[in-house]
């Protein structure tokens, strides 16, 4: 049997260094991943608001196309006013200066901030969206757009004016008399 001398004996296991060594790599490493936290709460975030920002401008296109086939729509006017009086959503005029550009809080509250404008279709760029003419019935295209971010616009529309425009195109027909 092998004799272990007393000196041998308290040399054996870890210096303090080496114990201080192990504690700031694995304080290195924990703090790594807590740093990772924010970053991951921030992309929760701003997926959350490009969740509610797609389901509005979904909701808002879905709702022009509706009022679009109502068998009372016979003009561009007439859209604009059932857009706005069944669905509480505002639609102005196309504005072309973006300094005056007017946020509005989406009606259900979901947190959404747009703006909205029709125009009619550009028929040089859209082909052949244009105002037809078929005996005693009259369709006419309208353009409808609208922009809409998941930030709070009320004191500064910076990000309502980068956010991506939707276009949807609709026809109202409407009976010559």
């Amino acid at each position: 049997m092998r004799r272990i001398s007393f000196h041998t004996a308290l040399r054996a296991g870890f210096s303090l260094i080496e114990v201080n060594m192990a504690i700031f790599v694995l304080a290195g490493g924990a703090l790594a991943l807590l740093g990772l936290f924010p970053l991951g709460l921030r992309e929760s975030l701003a997926a959350r608001n490009e969740m509610r920002v797609a389901a509005f401008c979904e909701r808002f296109m879905g709702a022009a196309r509706t009022v679009a086939e109502k068998p009372g729509v016979v003009d561009a006017d007439t859209l604009l006013d059932e857009l706005e009086g069944d669905f509480g959503f505002r639609v102005e005029d196309p504005v072309e200066d973006d300094d005056r550009v007017e946020a509005h809080e989406d009606p259900e509250n979901s947190g959404v901030w747009y703006r909205a404008w029709w125009k009619e279709p550009d028929v040089t760029n859209s082909g052949n969206i244009e105002t037809v003419n078929n005996g005693d019935r009259k369709t006419e295209a309208v353009q409808v757009c609208v922009q809409a971010t998941g930030e709070d616009c009320s004191k500064n529309t910076r990000p309502l004016k980068t956010a991506p425009v939707y276009v949807v195109n609709v026809f109202v027909t409407s009976t010559n008399k």
